[in-house]
């Protein structure tokens, strides 16, 4: 069944129907996350001048007087975290919601003046990230993509079957021919490029949908959420962690994300509220080195530390942590580590750091290697089908003469696609196109197939 002709024209259309729906999202995400990978390394260059501070002889202000310094500058805009780096050198980062923008604020902290801020509402990056997580269309959006990524795992299956060399052929060879001319040419480029990116660009789409409101929002990342509540005696009703994340950005650890907060206890402290020095020196004394202390959302909200990979505060997955801390007594409400968390989210918390080029230049060239194939992917498909279709037709590959063998690989694949729903919404829609309707018109048929 599986090498028969028929069965192999029926791989070929569902991989050209995923092809034909994916290629504009992929090539989306790829020059998005291009955007994204190299935005944060262009701002930290375009404003030195913000982000680096000449060390001086004397001690630098106190936390709580850098914190003044900010309020002062800025009155009426609620300070929201700070942003602790481990070097001299550094300036000192406060995040502060201006109006309806959301701005980091930079403050010398030897001179103890504010230096000047960026938006980070309306930056090039939080708009790269809004389009590659939601296409800027909300939640409508993000089913478009997460269908369109689903549907990628079927275009990495059939493409890797249609690919796989017959019996007596070399793989190797298969795998690193790009002789021919014409069509020939964009057809070997295609499938060695989609070859020996298939891995990664698997690993992209898991690591892309944990992401997603469905496949990751309702199962996988509702599954690995860390019980917060079993740590801490009080936790919010409405607020969860995932409200701690800037306007636009992701930046507190997935896995944490759906987990509700937890609330300082009233008791005898009444409003008393520990000085932000002795958070930040709690934290150090914790391990912490690079991180950001979030502060408290109302009279019964906590101080957080919080060092991740999603942060970009820290590089090691293995330091990933999150440490709550009461507003009045100082203790500590709950620990979450590296160590706590579930297999798929220790698989995230390294996976989100290959994903957005952490690990050094070698991260970064492999990153914008990859991206670069997934367009290049993209556009050879549109090419090879430019190429092949006749005049005045859509040219979609032909339907096999054996119906039977058009089910077989419904059935094949839809065990695969049960594991991502969007992808079932996706082939359904397929197959009502294209059997139900376009094959009962003999007129569209003809321009069709």
């Amino acid at each position: 069944m599986f090498g028969t002709k028929d069965f192999y024209r029926s791989v070929w259309r569902w991989h050209f129907f995923a092809g034909l729906y994916v290629v504009p999202f992929l090539i989306m995400l790829a020059v998005t996350g291009l955007m994204m990978i190299f935005d944060p390394i262009i701002e930290r260059t375009l404003h030195s001048d913000l982000y680096y501070v000449e060390q001086s002889s004397s001690a630098p202000l106190t936390y709580e007087q850098q914190y003044q310094v900010v309020a002062n500058a800025y009155p009426d805009s609620p300070i929201k975290r700070l942003y602790v780096s481990d070097s001299a050198t550094d300036a000192t980062r406060f995040q502060v919601a201006v109006g309806d923008d959301t701005r980091s604020v930079f403050v010398d902290p030897y001179q103890g003046k504010v230096l000047g801020d960026i938006s980070i509402s309306h930056s090039l990056y939080t708009w790269a990230d809004d389009t590659h997580g939601t296409f800027m269309m909300g939640l409508t959006g993000d089913w478009l993509i997460e269908i369109a990524i689903s549907f990628t795992i079927l275009l990495i299956l059939t493409g890797v079957y249609m690919w796989w060399p017959s019996k007596g052929q070399s793989k190797w060879k298969a795998a690193t021919q790009l002789s021919g001319k014409g069509r020939t040419f964009w057809r070997n480029a295609h499938s060695v490029t989609g070859v020996w990116v298939a891995v990664i660009l698997l690993f992209f789409c898991i690591s892309g949908l944990a992401w997603a409101s469905v496949w990751g929002g309702k199962l996988v990342q509702a599954w690995s959420t860390f019980p917060v509540e079993q740590s801490a005696k009080n936790v919010s009703s409405t607020l969860t962690h995932e409200d701690l994340n800037p306007k636009g950005l992701k930046q507190i650890p997935w896995n944490l994300e759906q987990a509700p907060l937890p609330e300082s206890s009233m008791s005898a402290f009444g409003d008393g509220t520990i000085t932000l020095d002795r958070v930040v020196s709690d934290a150090k004394n914790m391990g912490f080195t690079r991180f950001q202390v979030h502060f408290p959302r109302g009279e019964t909200g906590v101080f957080t530390a919080t060092a991740s990979t999603m942060g970009r505060d820290i590089h090691n997955a293995l330091d990933d942590r999150t440490v709550h801390y009461d507003r009045h007594s100082g203790a500590v409400i709950a620990d979450v580590g590296f160590m706590d968390y579930n297999w798929f989210a220790k698989s995230m918390a390294f996976g989100i750091a290959l994903h957005m080029g952490q690990f050094g230049v070698w991260n970064l060239v492999a990153c914008t290697l990859f991206c670069l194939a997934v367009i290049f992917l993209s556009v050879s498909g549109v090419v090879m089908w430019w190429k092949r279709r006749p005049a005045n037709a859509f040219a979609a590959p032909p339907m096999p003469k054996d119906l039977k063998r058009w089910q077989h690989v419904v059935w094949l694949l839809l065990p695969i696609s049960l594991l991502f729903p969007m992808a079932t919404v996706g082939m359904a829609v397929v197959l009502v196109v294209d059997w139900l309707v376009l094959l009962s018109i003999p007129k569209l048929r003809q321009v069709w197939a």
